[in-house]
């Protein structure tokens, strides 16, 4: 974090934007208290803690959003390096675009080790969400993608309009794995009919954890990936259940494992059995949720796809 901090002071800022740094302990017994509070004390930043007991990304940031005394709210994490030109580059893209967000390039930095030779990071197996990843080139354009965590950026209005980010999804400490907090929230602007800007100029630089390069962790991603599909997307109306779980599911899964199974390239065995993960972890959620009449899933019109 110490890291973090440094690079956002080195920040080549508009002389004519006013900004704060809002900085949200999310009950962390690591000192991250007493490294905000220095870096706050010697910076020369407007640096605000922010205390919120309750683990999980989505407290987190709902914590964080009304503090904000900013017309424009930028998010990242607290393990990036961040770009000179990020801020004025996300302040450039919303007055070019007179958008409602704005989502940024996040390069993958690889100084844990290398990309792992089972991985596709490009092509129709890659794998979004198990490396932290994301580039749509260098122009800035209007885009239908919605935005990633470590580097987005909202109008306040957004969240008085269509609310705060959903606590159900988001990890939780180091248990809880749900995944597609940030997505969630950018998909409900998205079906709003509001525009949301791709800035190339904001990048973060995320380094790849030495977690997350492993296939255990690609798996137990892809399930969690999975759970937070049917939470987000829920099912068509009318279709046919087993057990309370769409056939189509079954039927991906199905598909999915014959795939696995007769695949001759590694990677593409790979990719099937994380496709198979993902579509059991909807399942297993699907059934919850027709078990509890509590938590009814959300309906859409056409079956689920896409990332979250």
């Amino acid at each position: 974090m110490r890291a973090t901090l440094e690079s956002l002071a080195k920040m080549s800022v508009p002389p004519d934007l006013e900004w704060e740094l809002i900085v949200v302990d999310n009950n962390c017994s690591d000192g991250s208290r007493g490294v905000i509070e220095d870096f706050a004390r010697t910076s020369g930043l407007s640096v605000r803690y922010v205390f919120e007991a309750r683990q999980g990304v989505a407290h987190a940031l709902n914590t964080g959003v009304p503090m904000a005394r900013g017309e424009m709210i930028a998010f990242t994490n607290d393990d990036v390096i961040i770009h000179p030109k990020w801020l004025a580059s996300i302040k450039a893209t919303f007055e070019e675009f007179n958008c409602m967000g704005v989502e940024g390039r996040i390069i993958a930095t690889w100084e844990h080790g290398p990309k792992p030779s089972w991985a596709e990071t490009k092509g129709p197996r890659r794998m979004p969400g198990v490396f932290p990843s994301f580039d749509l080139g260098e122009e800035a354009k209007l885009t239908s993608t919605t935005p990633w965590g470590a580097n987005m950026a909202f109008r306040k209005a957004a969240f008085e309009k269509y609310g705060l980010f959903r606590t159900d999804l988001g990890p939780v400490g180091y248990k809880k794995k749900m995944v597609g907090v940030d997505r969630e929230f950018g998909r409900r602007l998205v079906e709003g009919g509001e525009k949301i800007a791709y800035a190339p100029g904001a990048i973060v630089y995320h380094p790849v954890p030495p977690e997350n390069l492993t296939k255990s962790y690609a798996l137990s991603h892809y399930f969690h990936y999975g759970k937070s599909q049917v939470l987000v997307e829920g099912w068509p109306k009318g279709a046919i259940c087993y057990f309370g779980v769409p056939r189509y599911m079954f039927r991906a899964l199905l598909e999915n494992f014959f795939k696995w199974i007769t695949a001759l390239d590694r990677r593409a065995r790979f990719y099937y059995k994380l496709q198979c993960y993902r579509v059991a972890g909807s399942i297993a959620t699907a059934r919850k949720l027709s078990k509890s009449k509590r938590d009814a899933p959300q309906r859409r019109n056409s079956a689920p796809g896409g990332s979250l």
